[in-house]
């Protein structure tokens, strides 16, 4: 099924704005991305300084001994949990990617099909343009006539 131009051309318009919805789907995943970024670089940076106090002088207080511990777990399990959290904001925006490309390879193919069917019109036109100077001048010819022979 041969499409027209004018079809062509609407497809393209709607391929060119999937596209701009898909940019703006990875800009939204590239930015959820380094949301959960920053917030494991701050929960590495909490577990690092805790890691890095140094304990007090005298005697120890078992209860802030406790705390601290417990501290130390509940940010562990933060950090685990930024970590899947990135790790799927990672895949997200592969995945964005990879439709992006698509949907950027399905307008290219349809803009190469527009410039495809505009050159064979063009070469159509010209064909007839030549057909129509042909006929022309074959109708001029015959109708010519004859120049006379004088003895």
């Amino acid at each position: 099924m041969s499409l027209s131009s004018k079809r062509l051309k609407r497809l393209i318009r709607q391929r060119e704005l999937a596209e701009l919805v898909q940019r703006r789907e990875l800009a939204e995943a590239l930015a959820l991305r380094q949301r959960r970024a920053a917030a494991l670089a701050e929960a590495q940076a909490s577990r690092e300084a805790l890691l890095a106090t140094e304990p007090p002088a005298g005697p120890l207080d078992i209860a802030d001994a406790l705390a601290a511990a417990a501290y130390l777990r509940r940010l562990e399990r933060d950090i685990a949990a930024r970590e899947a959290a990135l790790a799927h904001s990672e895949e997200d925006v592969a995945e964005e990617r990879a439709v992006l490309m698509e949907r950027r390879r399905d307008r290219r193919a349809l803009e190469l099909l527009l410039e495809r069917s505009r050159a064979h019109e063009r070469l159509e036109r010209s064909r007839a343009a030549a057909r129509l100077l042909d006929d022309l001048v074959a109708a001029r010819w015959r109708t010519k006539p004859a120049p006379e022979v004088r003895p």
